[in-house]
């Protein structure tokens, strides 16, 4: 599977996805079905490119990917009207769902070009999750 599959338009890194990664893991593969009451064949997800935007999570088609594929751009960035509300940060569940990066993500990948963007939104996540805010200079690694 190519990389582009596990690029969402909404600039999310399906590949980074717990659903994704519970391929090649069992025991995330068994945890995910349980906690998330998810059908079996459901996980792992290819990605919602290769699944026409039927996010296993919401059990329908992803609004946003449909918008996305409505308008005939392969991101949201590319749609000349990015951003809008379906992008916009929100505080709920914040903590554990990596929506709020994909203004970041999508504006990344646009100024930086793909490969920049593969090699850089892995360790975004990883701020985005592990690390800590400092006002004035976004998030850095917890001490």
């Amino acid at each position: 599977m190519d990389g582009f599959s596990l690029e969402a338009p909404c600039g999310i890194h399906c590949g980074l996805c717990p659903l994704h990664k519970a391929g090649a893991d069992e025991q995330l593969r068994a945890n995910l079905i349980e906690r998330q009451k998810l059908p079996p064949e459901k996980v792992p997800c290819p990605g919602c490119r290769a699944v026409d935007g039927h996010c296993p999570v919401i059990r329908e088609q992803c609004a946003t990917w449909a918008c996305a594929k409505e308008r005939g751009v392969e991101f949201c960035s590319d749609c000349p009207d990015f951003p809008c509300v379906r992008l916009m940060p929100c505080a709920d569940r914040a903590g554990v769902l990596p929506h709020n990066l994909k203004i970041f993500s999508l504006a990344l990948r646009k100024s930086k070009g793909r490969e920049a963007w593969a090699k850089a939104i892995e360790e975004a996540y990883g701020l985005y999750f592990e690390g800590r805010m400092a006002i004035g200079r976004g998030p850095g690694r917890k001490s």
